[in-house]
């Protein structure tokens, strides 16, 4: 399913990869991206991120709210599921908690969705406006001219470099991606 990603409320563009590296069939990208907290785009509540994406993009879904100390919110679209919370006291923001995704209709930054091919899906971050430390630079060479030693990656592994938040990337052996992860160091 193809969807023109959200053209208001993104986040800029500024992304350093500061690392790159592999471990058996899993590569590892630490990066700065303010897309790792906010997957589907800024929002100041959850009536803004629910009337501006989630009943453009998303149905059949089930959402449940707690509110304590945190304002926590819960969609569910079977198999999939998504947990946000709002952090009042840091940014403000709606912020992504943890996830499984296995539908292609939940579309993330820069279009990246279940279904799409790992060649798709490392080009997200071999862009020009990107800046890149040692280690990942040779990464970015190194896949523009071979992109073909990637071939045995079954897991992308994503991190941020600031705090807690880590995306898992799955594919399969014909080099689909079948399923994300998405994970945090927020202790509710």
């Amino acid at each position: 399913m193809e969807i023109s990603f959200l053209s208001g409320n993104h986040l800029t563009d500024s992304v350093t990869i500061y690392e790159v590296y592999r471990k058996s069939d899993t590569l590892s990208i630490v990066s700065d991206d303010d897309h790792l907290y906010h997957p589907f785009g800024l929002y100041d509540t959850w009536n803004d991120f629910e009337k501006n994406y989630i009943k453009k993009y998303w149905t059949n879904l089930q959402t449940d709210s707690l509110f304590d100390e945190l304002s926590i919110y819960i969609v569910r679209m079977n198999p999939n599921y998504i947990e946000f919370v709002q952090d009042i006291d840091i940014t403000g923001k709606i912020e992504i908690v943890r996830g499984l995704i296995y539908d292609d209709h939940i579309q993330l930054y820069d279009g990246i969705r279940v279904g799409m091919t790992k060649k798709e899906f490392l080009l997200n971050f071999i862009k020009d406006d990107m800046r890149y430390y040692e280690s990942a630079a040779k990464f970015r060479t190194d896949f523009i001219k071979d992109e073909s030693q990637y071939k045995n990656i079954s897991v992308i592994e994503v991190i941020s470099v600031v705090a807690g938040i880590w995306y898992y990337y799955f594919f399969s052996p014909d080099q689909i991606l079948t399923f994300i992860c998405i994970k945090t160091d927020y202790t509710l």
